[in-house]
């Protein structure tokens, strides 16, 4: 016969049984009856799972500036072109990263066209090819030489990646309204990432009767309606401006006047293409905190121009985005100085400087020392610039 006190706790079980909230006694793995006897347990309802972070890497490069050397460099006896030697020293990095953009600064308009130099230049598609071997997944196309073919430079240039590389993304110029008012996002498991293009000119050619909607430029209200429309779909927003002046690190008066619009509307990321050379870099923060990585500009990726280190050096950037239950935001960045190291045939390529030698600089023909590059490097970028490393790092 139960106790009073038993009898209680006989109900109170058979309560919570009742009621879901209640696991029973289990015997031990044999079923025997001496097992330890597990006690009861009140199960509360479970925390939520908080959605895992999402980290997307992004990569930036400066100027495909294809002078005659250049394009030059990839030319085969057999009359064909190949430039994979052009980017296989930085391909690791880019292949590495979700998401890696080019500022391909002349036109792709292949040989049909005749192939030229400055001022007006033509590059062979293969050009292209290379890039998007390398692993580039965005191409951007407002450049001050965007129009030096005029349309019929444009459209072939469009034709070449619509058909030979549909995967690779080319923003800044297009062939009709539709494509104009497109805005490119890129997505990973939900976090997205859009990515606009500007240029300040078209060194006075004129926007096409027949295709008004060629180039992207530097307009306040363009980049506000499109910084909004951007904001609709994605999570973070990058722009890359092609500004400034020519061979000046800066920043002139243009690019801090667009840098506080992009940092008053929002942008998180700018990566600025146009001198043709390394230029400073800069968080800048709104009035509510929110802040503004600035890249003024990445210099030469690859080119021909030789005012020694000045143009020699560009940069690759290196920035770590991340959302989680935070929101989205920018973890981490770096800049990589890089040496276009011109030299003749395939050996013409572009290295980072913590991999460029003394013995590389003796070989290449444009007059710069590694010394040169580093001194360079440390005056640009400041005190912040790890000489060791040869690398800028930071955190947001």
């Amino acid at each position: 016969m139960r106790t009073r006190r038993s009898f209680l706790a006989y109900l109170l079980a058979l309560s919570l049984v009742l009621t879901g909230c209640f696991v029973p006694a289990q015997t031990g793995a044999a079923g025997s009856a001496d097992a330890p006897a597990r006690t009861a347990v009140l199960v509360s309802d479970a925390t939520p799972q908080q959605a895992p972070a999402v980290t997307i890497s992004l990569v930036m490069v400066g100027d495909v500036l294809v002078h005659r050397p250049v394009w030059e460099s990839g030319e085969l006896p057999d009359g064909t072109y190949d430039y994979d030697h052009l980017f296989a020293q930085v391909a690791p990095d880019v292949q590495a990263a979700d998401l890696a953009i080019v500022n391909q600064e002349t036109l792709l308009g292949g040989t049909e066209l005749g192939l030229s130099s400055y001022p007006t230049f033509n590059s062979p598609q293969e050009i292209g090819d290379a890039e998007a071997a390398a692993g580039f997944d965005v191409v951007c196309k407002a450049t001050n030489h965007t129009l030096d073919k005029g349309v019929a430079g444009l459209a072939a240039e469009l034709s070449f990646w619509r058909e030979h590389h549909p995967g690779v993304a080319v923003v800044g110029a297009a062939d009709s309204k539709e494509t104009y008012d497109g805005i490119y996002v890129y997505e990973k498991d939900g976090f997205k990432v859009a990515v606009l293009n500007y240029t300040y000119g078209t060194n006075g050619i004129p926007l096409p009767e027949g295709n008004p909607w060629a180039v992207h430029l530097l307009d306040e209200d363009a980049i506000r309606a499109d910084v909004a429309r951007a904001r609709e779909s994605a999570d973070l927003v990058v722009v890359c401006p092609h500004w400034g002046t020519e061979y000046i690190p800066g920043p002139d008066e243009m690019q801090r006047r667009y840098t506080d619009l992009l940092c008053e509307l929002g942008v998180d990321v700018v990566s600025g293409t146009h001198p043709h050379c390394l230029g400073p870099v800069e968080v800048k923060t709104r009035a509510d905190g929110h802040r503004t990585l600035v890249y003024y500009s990445l210099g030469n990726f690859v080119s021909a121009q030789n005012r020694h280190e000045l143009t020699a050096v560009g940069g690759l950037a290196k920035v770590t985005l991340v959302k989680d239950a935070d929101g989205p935001r920018i973890e981490s960045y770096e800049l990589w100085p890089t040496v276009t190291h011109m030299a003749a045939g395939t050996a013409y390529t572009t290295y980072k400087l913590a991999d460029y030698t003394d013995d590389l600089a003796a070989q290449s023909y444009a007059g710069v020392t590694r010394q040169g590059c580093e001194a360079l490097s440390r005056q640009v970028l400041g005190s912040a610039y790890d000489t060791q490393e040869e690398v800028l790092r930071g955190t947001l």
